[in-house]
């Protein structure tokens, strides 16, 4: 969005707040973590940067009122919560499911590829304080497949951490540099929609593992 910058202007304080907070959105999507900072806010909006201080008590503040309105997991997971509680025969196309919706969001959503990217780059307390919250968010879910896996030697949630971290990873270098990975370019709609089938597959693979009485 292009935005006049300056010289600043006169706004009713509850849409300079959400300015404030939307232009750290643009930023962060246009030029990633490294082209925030309070200046860089101020200016693109259009806004004295005191007012951030006088409207957030401080520009960490202003960040954490952004990061927290973007949840960008939290439809994710009430999608699926929504939902009946699948049978135990059910869960793991369940978890399928969930995690192929991930990969959809993150494929398609610049802003979250930015975010990720900054909480893996930067050592941070609110970055934390976020990542630990989606934590949270995701702990239920992840509750209902441990007594599948009860008495086998499969940890399913480093299972789960693998396949997420292959999401994020596989997109990122599309996204940021078109590159393939494994020979896999997932700009390529057909290589997508392999890779969206092979998150069902290794999870399915692994859940029907488990079901299978030891030898």
């Amino acid at each position: 969005m292009n935005r006049q910058t300056g010289p600043y202007k006169s706004r009713d304080p509850e849409i300079t707040k959400q300015l404030l907070v939307d232009t750290v959105g643009e930023i962060l999507t246009e030029q990633g973590f490294q082209g925030l900072g309070v200046n860089k806010v101020g200016y693109r909006a259009g806004v004295n940067k005191k007012l951030i201080y006088w409207y957030f008590d401080s520009y960490n503040n202003l960040l954490k009122k952004y990061i927290w309105g973007r949840d960008f997991w939290k439809p994710v997971f009430d999608k699926f919560r929504l939902r009946k509680q699948p049978k135990a025969e059910e869960m793991g196309g369940y978890i399928s499911d969930i995690f192929q919706e991930q990969f959809k969001c993150f494929f398609g959503n610049q802003e979250l590829q930015n975010m990720i990217l900054w909480q893996i780059s930067e050592a941070n307390p609110l970055l934390r304080e976020i990542s630990e919250e989606r934590e949270k968010q995701a702990e239920p879910i992840a509750n209902l497949t441990d007594p599948h896996f009860e008495g086998s030697d499969i940890n399913f949630r480093a299972v789960l951490a693998l396949v997420l971290g292959g999401i994020y990873y596989v997109v990122c270098h599309a996204k940021n540099n078109r590159s393939k990975v494994c020979g896999i370019d997932i700009n390529n709609e057909r290589d997508r929609v392999a890779f969206e089938k092979a998150i069902r597959q290794v999870i399915e693979a692994v859940w029907e593992k488990a079901g299978k009485p030891k030898s």
